[in-house]
């Protein structure tokens, strides 16, 4: 695929479908335009298809608009895993911020 002009968003979501197990990420946007619908099933599936609508810029280059995505999916990726790793503190280790996690 010659990515030297801009996607539109449908083009970026059907890259990003293409590589999302069974294709679920189709269940979250119209196969015709990219506009975001309803759907049910995969959380996971609507989220991406949410942060690769909300951050896509249809006049970069296709390949920042790439770059773009995969940014902001790493980022999602790390906020879940520091709630991975919250998850394994034990609940009487506190918080960070100060937050009592159980009755004092």
């Amino acid at each position: 695929m010659e990515r030297s002009t801009s996607l539109s968003l449908l083009q970026l979501l059907e890259i990003a479908n293409e590589a999302y197990p069974d294709g679920f990420l189709g269940l979250y946007f119209e196969r015709s335009s990219g506009n975001p619908k309803d759907g049910q099933g995969d959380s996971l599936a609507r989220f991406v298809v949410a942060e690769l609508s909300e951050t896509f810029q249809p006049g970069l280059p296709a390949e920042k608009q790439l770059e773009e995505a995969r940014f902001a999916l790493e980022r999602a990726i790390e906020a879940i895993h520091d709630v991975i790793v919250g998850l394994h503190r034990p609940p009487d280790q506190g918080r960070s911020d100060g937050f009592q996690t159980t009755p004092s």
